[in-house]
């Protein structure tokens, strides 16, 4: 089958949504599907992420994919697209969100080619962020979908009714790691990291962990946080950072690697202080590498990685900094219940297996196309 993969940028993006991208492909690629991936990026674009030289890329080089287009931008860019689709001749095509999903629907009218809408955050995504304006333009947008993939089927429930025959439940793969953390022992330094990794934005809520950890930090002065990611709110953390006293010497802000796996392998308790999410990867990635997790309970997606008392803790609520570091402090002052919940951890994530969830991916697609 001939699948076309839609994003709107790929250029240097470290987050989960291009890794997820970039691992599907891969695995198409790998079991004898032709694959592309289209984007709106400039000629010179390179993935973060290594993509299978079996994928072809076509990149639009048309404006910018981070500014909002005008309708003189997005009349240009139709025939090119359209061009592009042409010319690769895809069976099926996958908008990854729906930045991506809307205008490949919409400039390929005509062609006959299934559109799928790789939803890939919870519907409740616009109780945080968006307008409900933004939201009617989805959920109308959805109606030309050939199918629409969520990542847990209980979303199906957040969409309205005329909608829900067309959605499938697409869980992102979860590799086995290699190697597992020990968090019950400290660091080879003699100390202990509390790790969160993640995109610095107003989604993953960096500020309540920071100010969680804060009112810890006398408490536990043998834990240190370390958080894993880039983003535009770098400078606001590094400022929040220099103005707390328990904050300084205690916080590491690194950047993003590709080398996650011993940053997971290396920390004793990961946090996920998210307002939404659709299927947090990094939540799960730290439960495989044996890491004890704490997150908020109203964040989509997080109550369904985290056994609550069992592979983590579940803070009640959302947004709030004494909840969180009351969940974080039950974990911290509990080596053995680390240990043990960090087993569990490792033992609940097999349900995500890659070879299960990319099935069920070339499944859909093959459904969709036919």
């Amino acid at each position: 089958m001939r699948m076309m993969f839609a994003a709107r940028a790929m250029n240097n993006m470290a987050g989960g949504v291009e890794r997820m991208i970039i691992a599907i492909m891969n695995e198409m690629a790998r079991r004898g599907h032709e694959v592309a991936l289209f984007s709106w990026d400039h000629a010179a674009a390179e993935a973060f992420y290594p993509i299978d030289p079996r994928v072809q890329w076509f990149k639009l080089d048309l404006g910018n994919p981070a500014q909002r287009a005008g309708l003189g931008l997005r009349l240009q860019r139709a025939p090119n697209v359209r061009r592009i689709v042409k010319a690769f001749a895809p069976d099926v095509i996958v908008g990854f969100q729906g930045g991506a999903f809307r205008p490949m629907a919409f400039y390929t009218l005509g062609h006959g080619i299934p559109v799928v809408a790789a939803e890939r955050t919870a519907p409740s995504l616009y109780e945080h962020a968006g307008t409900e304006r933004k939201r009617q333009i989805e959920l109308f947008s959805f109606r030309f979908a050939k199918t629409i993939t969520v990542q847990f089927d209980r979303y199906r429930l957040g969409y309205p009714a005329f909608l829900q025959d067309k959605i499938v439940e697409t869980p992102n793969p979860v590799a086995v790691a290699s190697r597992h953390a020990n968090p019950g022992a400290p660091g080879a330094n003699g100390r202990y990291t509390l790790l969160s990794v993640g995109r610095l934005s107003y989604q993953k809520n960096y500020d309540v962990l920071l100010e969680a950890f804060a009112r810890l930090a006398d408490r536990f002065s043998l834990w240190d946080l370390r958080i894993v990611g880039e983003g535009e709110d770098r400078a606001k953390l590094e400022a929040m950072i220099a103005a707390t006293p328990a904050l300084k010497g205690r916080v590491a802000l690194p950047g993003a690697t590709q080398d996650v796996a011993t940053q997971y392998a290396a920390a004793q308790l990961f946090c996920l202080p998210s307002r939404w999410e659709g299927f947090p990867n990094a939540l799960a990635e730290a439960l495989a590498h044996g890491l004890p997790s704490v997150g908020f309970e109203n964040c989509s997606g997080v109550p369904d990685l985290i056994a609550a008392g069992q592979s983590g803790v579940l803070a009640p609520g959302m947004n709030d900094a004494n909840a969180l570091a009351e969940a974080l402090a039950k974990l911290m002052d509990d080596p053995q219940g680390r240990t043990a919940q960090g087993q569990y951890a490792v033992e609940s994530m097999q349900r995500y297996s890659p070879d299960r969830c990319f099935d069920q991916w070339e499944s859909v697609l093959l459904k969709a196309g036919e």
